[in-house]
């Protein structure tokens, strides 16, 4: 079993002060670079389901992903939002620069089985003080029924820099990968729950999620019906441009609870 660190992947905006990385497995840090490596770049209204959720932290704030399930519910990670009071969503952009729909927060919910620091039921919900208004580059994504299986191609979109060295920017960028079997996740990580899916580069060039990008939605037949399956949850290495898989929270496996919370 490789000895890789995990780190949690909230992209730190202002004049935050980096976290060291945790020599540890399975330990998310939240505010270290948001990347998405060779990725391609998104087109305005062609993920109109992604938001970008802005984390209050001091006197500055981070960026996490989420995706929109109903006109006053988001989909996040539970690492993003932990411990946080309140929050601000941005969807309907492609630069966070620009002007779209924004909505301040009304309750924040972490899953109970959530432990800091541990990426395990790993997912949380945004509920809007005000509804979004759907359009042709806001809109909601319908949530997986049942489980991932391995060898299955999807994509993960996040804002970001495009690789280990470049600095941070704005744009929303995406990248297909593949699904792989959990036991071979394992080997790398140790124990991977059932509820957890990892994915990886399909392809000769090295594609990945990277730091910043906890919570993007992991999403199956993005051109044709797309489907959230997952949500980034934690990364392996210290640098993002290599061949270790990304793990994510798996939808299907949280869809009653999800249900119950917001009858979405």
């Amino acid at each position: 079993m490789k000895h890789i660190a995990i780190f949690c992947l909230c992209y730190v905006l202002v004049w935050a002060t980096p976290l060291q990385k945790s020599p540890f497995k399975k330990v998310p840090v939240r505010d270290l670079d948001s990347r998405i490596i060779n990725g391609d770049l998104a087109g305005l209204g062609q993920f109109p389901w992604q938001a970008a959720v802005y984390v209050p932290l001091g006197s500055s704030y981070f960026v996490c992903g989420g995706s929109i399930i109903s006109e006053q519910w988001i989909l996040t990670a539970a690492q993003c939002i932990y411990g946080v009071d309140s929050v601000t969503i941005l969807a309907g952009v492609v630069d966070l620069n620009g002007s779209g729909a924004s909505a301040q927060s009304s309750k924040l919910i972490v899953h109970n089985d959530y432990k800091l620091d541990i990426p395990d039921n790993d997912i949380g919900l945004v509920q809007l003080s005000t509804p979004l208004t759907f359009n042709q580059y806001v809109a909601a994504i319908t949530l997986a029924e049942n489980l991932l299986e391995d060898g299955v191609n999807v994509t993960v979109s996040g804002w970001g820099a495009t690789s280990d060295d470049d600095d941070e920017n704005q744009l929303l960028y995406y990248v297909d990968l593949v699904t792989i079997r959990n036991s071979e996740c394992t080997a790398i990580y140790g124990s991977i729950q059932d509820s957890s899916v990892c994915a990886e580069s399909g392809t000769a060039t090295v594609k990945n999620a990277c730091y910043g990008d906890g919570g993007d939605p992991l999403v199956l037949d993005v051109e044709t019906n797309p489907v959230h399956v997952g949500l980034l949850s934690f990364l392996g290495g210290d640098r993002c441009e290599s061949r270790y898989p990304s793990g994510f929270t798996r939808t299907a496996s949280f869809k009653n609870w999800i249900r119950d919370i917001t009858d979405v």
